[in-house]
């Protein structure tokens, strides 16, 4: 019976956090519009232009300057 009741108790704990979670889904979404995604293509390109870019021509020249011996 106890084991019943703990169950019940934790069920409860668990819908809350599933509402506060659902809520935070939902203000979340609201945020997010047409700027936003704008946003983030323009991140996406800034960390490929900025990070990637640099990165794999290091890799390339080294790739190459190996090949080269």
């Amino acid at each position: 019976m106890s084991e019943q009741i703990d169950v019940t108790q934790e069920l409860a704990k668990l819908q809350q956090r599933v509402e506060h979670l659902e809520k935070r889904v939902k203000k979340a979404e609201s945020k997010q519009g047409s700027l936003w995604f704008l946003w983030e293509a323009i991140r996406s390109i800034l960390i490929g232009l900025f990070i990637v870019g640099p990165a794999a021509a290091i890799i390339f020249g080294i790739l190459a300057a190996l090949a080269g011996k």
